[in-house]
């Protein structure tokens, strides 16, 4: 007999709209020996377990649902409904009744950490007198329709015993392995995916004969910076457009450092560059292939007297009446940021829809609500510092430098 003991990282609270983002999995023996440990999406076809099991099965559900895998689940140990036999009425989160037993849990929300926790949390209460009885409801069958839908759950009174083998009893439907990215490549592959504009300078042939001009190419990388973020479609158009030009890697590379000097330029603009300020220009710097000491010596280059502006796209400024939506903790109150926009004459609205013109992300890597959404529905995103830069510096058209 094997126990997968199980716990889901998810995009948000709703299986309708979210999606599972990690699965950490720790078998267990007969004896409750490790057998082996797994971050990865899998079909379970053996007793599981879960610390609050109703709202991981819920996303595992619809996740095989649209892998083409609906059925039955089997019947599963929720360790946070069987807390309540040892530990008593109260407190009924993973960390602090790990706490209570002294079960390290030292990377909270990570998955395969959170299986852990709960596999040991798991043993220490089974392996107590009270583990030998009635389990008290802490047995949960869930229902599901055939599209992942859930649909209620049947709380179970048996003993280990019996839900084990009512959980061996069901007749589960096998299916073939899917691909899986493990956290640490899915981190090697956002860092290599974060450098691409550094390897692109570097895979550029070296020309003497340069273009004159970079502004189509500076427009381009305006567009694609604005959300902090180079995806593989952007990262393809940069490429294309350097092949386009005819530009070389020295070329190329001094495009970007005008860039981070236009930026540098809006954030000295105040006669301060904010700590906020001073990240994003470092963020910028990683995607441009450069570093701290790149933003270091365009910024001591503006507070010399250097103003750098970049082209601006047709449609790079909000004109009035874009309806213009907040998310995340931003450098200013939500009240000070909507009544920027309501001066420049854009239309601050609670949440995102089909009307929305813009999204202001705190943070590129938002997967809250209102950034997916926006993503969904291709409405734009754009981080603080453009839309700052957007309400400052409209009506500029070229590439000028004054020293």
């Amino acid at each position: 007999m094997t126990v997968a003991v199980l716990d889901v990282e998810t995009t948000g609270l709703s299986p309708k709209t979210d999606r599972i983002i990690e699965l950490g999995v720790v078998l267990l023996d007969d004896r409750g020996e490790v057998e082996a440990e797994f971050e990865t999406l899998l079909n379970p076809v053996r007793v599981v377990v879960a610390h609050n099991a109703l709202f991981d099965l819920r996303f595992l559900a619809r996740e095989l649902a649209r892998a083409g895998q609906p059925g039955e689940l089997p019947p599963t140990l929720c360790t946070m409904r069987l807390a309540p036999l040892f530990f008593g009425p109260g407190t009924r989160s993973l960390q602090a009744l790990c706490g209570f037993v002294d079960i390290p849990l030292d990377h909270g929300h990570a998955a395969l950490h959170d299986a852990r926790a709960t596999a040991q949390l798991m043993l220490h209460m089974l392996s107590s007198h009270l583990g030998e009885g009635s389990l008290a409801g802490a047995g949960v069958r869930v229902q599901f329709a055939d599209d992942g839908r859930y649909q209620g759950f049947e709380a179970l009174e048996h003993s280990w015993e019996e839900l084990v083998e009512t959980a061996l009893a069901v007749d589960l439907v096998a299916c073939d392995p899917c691909r899986t990215l493990p956290r640490d490549a899915a981190t090697a592959a956002a860092r290599q995916r974060d450098s691409y504009l550094g390897g692109l300078v570097a895979a550029l042939p070296s020309l003497d004969d340069a273009p004159p001009s970079m502004a189509p190419y500076l427009t381009v990388l305006d567009e694609v910076l604005e959300d902090r973020l180079v995806s593989v479609p952007e990262a393809d158009q940069l490429a294309a457009l350097a092949a386009e030009l005819g530009c070389g890697r020295d070329h190329v590379l001094t495009a970007h450092r005008l860039y981070l000097e236009a930026l540098a330029t809006a954030a000295y603009a105040d006669g301060i560059v904010t700590d906020g300020e001073r990240a994003d220009l470092d963020r910028v710097a990683v995607l441009l292939g450069m570093t701290g000491k790149d933003v270091d010596l365009a910024l001591t280059a503006v507070r010399s007297g250097a103003q750098v502006t970049v082209p601006r796209r047709p449609n790079a400024f909000l004109p009035p009446g874009t309806k213009v939506v907040f998310t995340g903790a931003m450098s200013r109150t939500r009240e000070e940021l909507e009544g920027a926009a309501r001066d420049a004459g854009l239309v601050p609205m609670s949440s995102v829809s089909k009307q929305t013109g813009v999204l202001v992300c705190a943070d590129p890597h938002s997967r809250s609500g209102k950034a997916s959404k926006a993503r969904s529905l291709r409405i734009r995103l754009i981080s603080e510092a453009v839309f700052w830069d957007a309400l400052d510096t409209a009506g500029a058209a070229r590439v000028t430098v004054r020293r």
